[in-house]
């Protein structure tokens, strides 16, 4: 593939916009940084012929990636960070610039007309606001919603199998023996807490398990957290053996207490997350987890997204991408029969 008018704006030091004003509304850009920029497109081989056909679209070729805040930054979350990473890929592919923005922003003083004049399509991503998606849509800007669900008439939304893979999770520590798990969940969007929540009382129950209130622990997604809910439950006289955690950050803080309280993992309590972020990969003991396809989910919302851009609708309103159960040592190193 040729220059882009990315490379353009990179080698020049100025935005993708200005560069494409340079070119389109010459008069609106200073003669300081239109130089520059028909320098770095010399230098570059580039024409701008992508301009041109954005133009004669009437498209800006900019997208945006909107994250709850609570899930902010994008770019060091790590279970949003790879999904994100995806989503640039595809669109570098297609000369298109992506805009990292969170649901305050839109917020904003002319936040939302912002979106609407600059971007040809968006990624809504977790909880998202029905009202601001269904402002979009009536402005036919084609909207995509990842790792959430809404029963909005042809909203697309892509997500993965959270009650399946808790299942997974909680039946994995039921298989290697254990009776007394507990549960530190995250909070989520409602309907991947629900699912969550209703695979890992669903599995406790098929086994015959009642689980004890004392054990569930509804806490902030956030290591932290997972560290202080952890000692909570050290302290119980009956403590659980084993705890689900509904993701790998949580998972982290737990590992955490256990150690420092001079326990080991798993003899005396085996964990398990959920995402299978880069996080499962760097504690010790490695850390069980359901993996969630990150890098698919991204794609596939990018090519999803520019199937609406192009007018091609997408047949579909729900896409659920399968987990899998990825078991490593914080699980798995001896079969316990604990009553």
């Amino acid at each position: 593939m040729g220059p882009t008018i990315i490379d353009v704006a990179k080698k020049s030091g100025y935005s993708k916009a200005t560069v494409s004003r340079a070119y389109t509304e010459p008069n609106c850009v200073s003669e300081k940084a239109k130089l520059k920029i028909y320098a770095a497109a010399k230098s570059l081989n580039y024409t701008p012929n992508a301009i041109a056909r954005a133009m004669v679209r009437q498209r800006t070729e900019n997208i945006a990636f909107i994250i709850h805040e609570k899930q902010s930054p994008a770019v060091l979350n790590p279970f949003y960070s790879p999904i994100l990473e995806a989503v640039m890929q595809e669109s570098a592919r297609r000369n298109y610039s992506v805009f990292v923005i969170t649901n305050q922003d839109v917020q904003l003083p002319n936040g939302e007309l912002y979106i609407k004049k600059q971007m040809d399509g968006v990624i809504f991503v977790g909880e998202a606001s029905p009202k601001m998606i269904g402002s979009l849509r009536e402005q036919k800007i084609p909207v995509v919603l990842l790792n959430n669900y809404l029963d909005m008439e042809d909203l697309l939304c892509i997500t993965t199998s959270h009650y399946e893979g808790a299942v997974s999770a909680v039946n994995h520590l039921c298989g290697r023996g254990h009776r007394r798990i507990g549960l530190l969940a995250g909070r989520f969007s409602p309907q991947v807490n629900e699912a969550r929540y209703r695979g890992y009382f669903d599995c406790l129950s098929r086994h015959g398990l009642v689980p004890d209130p004392r054990t569930i622990q509804d806490i902030d997604p956030a290591l932290e957290a997972g560290e202080q809910a952890m000692r909570t439950l050290l302290q119980l006289e009956n403590r659980p053996t084993a705890v689900f955690c509904t993701n790998d950050t949580v998972a982290a803080g737990a590992m955490k207490a256990v150690i420092r309280a001079g326990l080991r993992i798993p003899e005396d309590m085996a964990i398990v997350g959920f995402d299978d972020s880069t996080v499962s990969r760097i504690v010790e003991p490695e850390l069980t987890t359901v993996r969630i396809d990150m890098d698919r989910m991204g794609q596939l919302a990018a090519e999803k997204l520019f199937d609406l851009i192009e007018g091609k609708p997408s047949g579909e309103t729900r896409i659920v991408i399968p987990t899998e159960l990825i078991v490593r040592s914080s699980s798995s190193r001896t079969q316990v029969h604990l009553e």
